[in-house]
């Protein structure tokens, strides 16, 4: 039959599309997750190199300084007004 042509070209086609998307969708697959992998990696070295103790000697700029006692309490009505009834 002559429309059997026309369809198995087209059939033919519409396979050779959906593999190369499949193709093309696994490809970005594996580059995301060897991206991911990558600024997972660089996170946790920079996360390394940052660290802080819990009571440095001295303290640097940029770095933060962890008190060794919590604050106390302060005293007071606990609510302020800023003079607004």
């Amino acid at each position: 039959m002559p429309g059997d042509d026309g369809r198995r070209a087209a059939s033919q086609a519409r396979d050779s599309g959906l593999h190369r998307v499949s193709r093309l969708t696994w490809r970005a697959g594996v580059a995301s997750l060897a991206c991911s992998a990558v600024i997972g990696v660089a996170l946790a070295r920079h996360s390394e190199a940052s660290a802080v103790t819990t009571h440095p000697q001295h303290s640097t700029p940029g770095q933060i300084v962890i008190p060794a006692k919590p604050p106390q309490p302060s005293g007071g009505s606990g609510q302020v007004n800023s003079g607004a009834s």
